[in-house]
């Protein structure tokens, strides 16, 4: 070899692929400070929402970019490291260009094939061969740290941008003990306002529930929470109202499961004297029935009726619960979830019996005193009636979809009401829960998750560490990490000539290479010589 390794001049590579990667990287890092700014402000117009969308594909390119050059730079300096010793690697396993895993695996298996048994100094060549090994397989360990961390750093960037979590105490209404505010759910029409309005409001509530004449509901019971307080010290709304996308989480909460089924009878024993549609309300709480008796319906649909519907009420505990605001219905996923396990729910039967027992007494009362559910749910069944005479399975589904209706909306009224039918302070009640949930408002167009910076971070960290690697050399002056580098990567300087500038070098690739050139590198200034040993490639002595 030459005199000095400090006349191997600087190749462009080096300096150039680093610092094009360190471009790269501080484009993620600004994208995290983007995701920053954008997630603190709710106004977004659609522009703003292809703009985030584009920027999030660049960055995921860019991360497999990184991830790839990391994989190649590291095989690189290992590759280098082998030739410049004197034991070198297996000619077969040299390779050039940008590595791939395949390619890497392959270069080990060609290592690991090697046999050393009939060469002198065998267990040292032994050992030579698995610290080799090691040292390629710690580039795929890397190479999957590199993809994996920026993967699941991708995956938090591609979530929702929290702007604030906050945690919340929540307390549900009891399901035995409200005898009272089951009274006032059947309260009668225009008696008081405020009553009528939960009655009204519940009614309302269990009429999209059941819109599509579903007969099968799964529904969070009144909940009590501090979720109004947590809103206005979050200052999340304005006079337009709210724009973050806010949601509640509850944690371990009784779900629960209403459902009903119905036998129909042709000739039910309705009164001829009657003119006129008439709907009658029957109910056996030895049987858990409530029963309709249509006489007398409107054409086309003429002919009577008498549904017998068995009603099903269950509860269970759910770990997880989330309501997305304005709305206080669950996600659809959490209301699937009951309806896949109803069957090992537990049944309300006190609840239930509770319900059934005041309605016996409050379908004795005269009919000046039908409540505002009973009375809207009646007008509901008839005008939605829709079923000709004879086809019972339409009648049956109208009566079970208006069982779960008028069941759902009376059991709401009362647990509306049991806080003033028992003269319970609400916020006492909250205040002295153990039960707690989560206040989150995220952004409805900025992603990022709950910190994009550290998302980001922990996404670049490996290129970032590879790269002050690579420029440890430039900082040192250390001109064989610098050959080891290049020798490693795209160019195979394995021989290099002090014969005169202008002498021929051949290129032949089938042949080993008597000299190369580096880009923008002047030809023919210095030599390091390596040598073949049992068809190991490397330096004819140690540096």
């Amino acid at each position: 070899m030459s005199s000095s390794l400090q006349d191997v001049s600087l190749a462009k590579w080096q300096w150039q692929d680093p610092l094009t990667r360190f471009f790269l990287i501080t484009i993620i890092f600004i994208w995290g400070y983007v995701l920053e700014l954008c997630g603190e402000h709710p106004d977004y117009n659609p522009e703003l929402q292809y703009l985030m969308s584009f920027g999030s594909f660049i960055v995921a390119l860019i991360v497999g970019i990184l991830a790839q050059a990391t994989l190649a730079h590291m095989f690189a300096y290992i590759q280098g490291y082998f030739l410049l010793r004197r034991h070198g690697i297996p000619l077969e396993a040299i390779m050039s260009g940008e590595q791939t895993p395949l390619r890497v695996l392959s270069a080990c298996l060609v290592i690991f094939k090697q046999n050393d048994v009939s060469t002198k100094g065998y267990k040292k060549r032994r050992y030579t061969k698995y610290f080799q090994i090691a040292l390629y397989a710690s580039t795929l360990f890397v190479y999957v740290a590199s993809v994996g961390a920026g993967a699941y750093a991708s995956s938090k960037l591609g979530t929702p941008y929290v702007y604030i979590t906050t945690p919340i105490k929540w307390a549900q209404t009891p399901t035995v003990g409200k005898q009272d505010s089951l009274n006032n759910a059947f309260i009668s029409r225009n008696f008081i306002g405020a009553l009528n309005m939960i009655q009204f409001n519940s009614l309302a509530k269990w009429v999209d529930k059941t819109r599509g004449d579903k007969r099968e509901i799964a529904f969070l019971p009144v909940t009590f929470t501090t979720l109004k307080d947590a809103l206005v010290n979050a200052n999340l709304g304005d006079t337009n109202g709210i724009k973050w996308r806010v949601e509640m989480e509850l944690d371990n909460i009784n779900m629960q499961y209403l459902a009903a089924q119905c036998n129909a009878d042709p000739n039910p024993p309705c009164d001829s004297n009657i003119t006129g549609t008439f709907v009658g309300r029957y109910v056996s709480k030895e049987n858990k029935t409530i029963s309709w008796e249509l006489c007398n319906l409107p054409s086309p649909f003429e002919g009577s009726v008498r549904l017998d519907c068995p009603v099903t009420l269950k509860q269970g505990l759910f770990p997880r619960v989330i309501s997305e605001l304005p709305g206080n219905s669950p996600r659809d996923e959490h209301l699937a979830e009951i309806l896949l396990r109803k069957d090992e729910l537990t049944d309300l039967g006190e609840l239930l019996d509770e319900l059934l027992e005041t309605m016996e007494k409050v379908f004795q009362r005269p009919s000046e005193w039908t409540d505002l559910i009973s009375i809207n749910v009646i007008e509901q069944l008839v005008a939605g009636w829709g079923c000709r005479a004879g086809n019972f399975t339409c009648a049956q589904v109208k009566g079970a979809s208006t069982t779960v209706r008028y069941v759902g909306a009376l059991l709401e009224a009362a647990s509306n009401m049991y806080p003033v039918d028992y003269l319970i302070n609400v916020d006492e009640l909250i205040g002295n829960s153990t039960s707690t949930g989560t206040l989150t408002a995220t952004h409805k167009v900025c992603k990022g998750g709950r910190d994009p910076m550290i998302s980001v971070g922990l996404m670049i960290s490996v290129p970032l560490l590879m790269i002050i690697v690579e420029l440890l050399p430039l900082l040192f002056g250390n001109k064989v990490w610098w050959l080891a580098s290049d020798i490693g990567f795209k160019h195979i300087a394995l021989l290099r000539s002090t014969r005169p500038c202008g002498t021929k070098c051949k290129n032949d690739l089938i042949d080993l290479p008597k000299c190369t050139t580096r880009p923008d590198e002047i030809p023919c200034q210095t030599i390091v010589r390596f040598s073949e040993n049992d068809d190991h490639f490397g330096l004819s002595s140690d540096l």
